[in-house]
């Protein structure tokens, strides 16, 4: 008789995430990534995405496992908890309805069982200088004395591990010409700007689903092979790609550097932060989110040459110095909701959703969206989430928007889209009455706004989509132009 092991990591995304220091985040993501090493068994399981499988000769071998795991997490990762669930297997079931039960079983669990690895604050402690748990170690890596708790500390040790991973798997890709920062504020930012961060957040549709269908564990651990190298890949060409555009001038960062032949172990306006089972996390200068978030969906689909298997992708954009973890959890929101918007128009495509957080303080999105994205007399202003393919045609309208349009008319457009029926159809027809300002309406999906008279179909419009992709790509802005 046999017996299956099955954990869990839980909340993976706040430990990850949680910090505004980026190289907190990385080490945080290296231990996530690399908890399992000394459990997993190519032969009896699998382990990814926060999760560990083992087949096991007796329950008392299970166990020993999740009590070694403890032991582990205790030492090496404080701050990391998981559930484990255990089951005896049956002669006559077959391998996905084990996982089924497996997952059942941990359902019961997580409802249940809670660990507590870290030292509580009672008061009287000292309290870490990065977040609220008790302080046990003094830091003077930033220069000044900082009270830290175990978890920012093995958080850091681990970032050293993780530097020197990431160096040696992108060192080829990255040559002498670029680096990757461990600095939210070195991305390609120009100092004396107001500087942006994009968090892009890319997760697979349905891939769960796939998972069940496999039939052994053999198929099991085959697809988790073709994701986990699609996913590394894709990243590998992705970075690729934005660096040849940077070298080439297409992209302008680093201009003086490279003009002037000093372009050597400049930071890379691209950080991946976590990549796990069907998912990754990158962040990157803030307009480079939206084009990077494409190129990486185009390069995996690319690599898995599967028209089945398709990603949702979002991508908020705040001020460098906005809290980080907000900005994640909007980017993992808008992923969301551009799966919803897959499920609700039934299509198998691959959807983008994006944000641009203006305000102080980042709410509820939908609730922003009720708000800040309606005209007077109702009409949505949002069009997106968008089929990859839409979005593509929609950053070649804002191109085109940016070449031929003086700001003072976009502006005026952009308030005119919030006003009532009446006021847009007198600015269209100011517009055709110009002749000289093209309202470009590329992609198949959008060519009968081209006729509207106020700029909307179906209580919906594209245009402020269109407007607010301008500040958002990293190829051309709208310049003046003479009226």
């Amino acid at each position: 008789m046999s017996y299956d092991l099955y954990v869990d990591l839980r909340a993976i995304q706040r430990y990850i995430f949680s910090s505004n220091k980026l190289r907190d985040n990385l080490g945080a993501s290296y231990l996530v990534s690399h908890i399992f090493d000394d459990f997993k068994d190519e032969k009896t399981g699998f382990c990814g995405g926060g999760n560990l499988y083992r087949q096991c000769d007796s329950d008392s071998q299970a166990k020993e496992i999740v009590r070694d795991l403890s032991r582990a997490i205790f030492e090496t990762a404080p701050g990391l908890s998981f559930n484990a669930a255990i089951i005896k297997t049956k002669e006559d079931e077959d391998f996905s309805t084990r996982i089924k039960r497996l997952h059942q079983k941990l359902e019961e669990e997580k409802q249940t069982h809670q660990q507590i690895t870290t030292l509580r604050s009672y008061g009287v402690n000292a309290q870490c200088s990065f977040g609220a748990l008790s302080a046990q170690y003094l830091d003077n890596s930033e220069g000044s004395r900082k009270y830290i708790s175990e978890v920012v500390k093995a958080k850091r040790l681990a970032a050293d591990k993780a530097k020197n991973k990431i160096n040696k798997e992108y060192k080829d890709i990255l040559g002498k010409d670029f680096e990757l920062s461990e600095d939210f504020n070195k991305l390609g930012q120009k100092e004396g700007e107001d500087s942006h961060l994009a968090v892009v957040h890319i997760d697979g549709n349905e891939i769960a689903k796939l998972y069940k269908e496999q039939k052994s564990l053999s198929e099991y651990q085959n697809l988790s092979r073709i994701m986990n190298n699609a996913m590394s890949d894709a990243l590998k060409a992705t970075i690729k790609i934005l660096a040849d555009n940077i070298l080439e001038g297409k992209w302008k960062y680093y201009e003086q550097e490279i003009n002037s032949g000093k372009a050597e172990s400049l930071p890379l306006p691209l950080r991946p932060i976590y990549i796990g089972g069907d998912d990754i996390t990158f962040v990157c200068e803030g307009k480079l989110g939206i084009v990077l978030a494409c190129t990486y969906i185009e390069q995996i689909k690319k690599i898995l040459n599967d028209k089945e298997i398709t990603f949702c992708a979002g991508i908020a954009i705040a001020k460098t110095n906005f809290p980080f973890f907000q900005t994640y959890k909007a980017a993992e929101a808008l992923c969301r909701s551009a799966k919803n918007k897959r499920i609700k128009e039934d299509e198998n495509e691959s959807y983008i959703d994006f944000h641009m957080i203006n305000s102080s303080i980042y709410s509820n999105l939908e609730e922003v969206r009720k708000i800040q994205y309606k005209s007077i007399d109702g009409i949505n202003l949002l069009y997106r989430p968008y089929k990859i393919d839409d979005l593509k045609a929609q950053i070649e309208n804002a191109k085109n928007f940016a070449k031929t349009w003086p700001n003072s008319k976009l502006a005026k457009f952009r308030e005119v889209l919030y006003k009532e029926s009446s006021e847009r159809r007198t600015f269209s027809r100011e517009l055709k009455t110009r002749g000289d300002l093209e309202l470009y309406c590329k992609g198949e999906s959008f060519q009968d706004f081209q006729t509207s008279e106020d700029f909307t179909l179906g209580s919906k419009t594209i245009f402020l989509d269109i407007i607010e992709l301008i500040d958002l790509l990293p190829e051309e802005k709208a310049n003046e132009i003479p009226s």
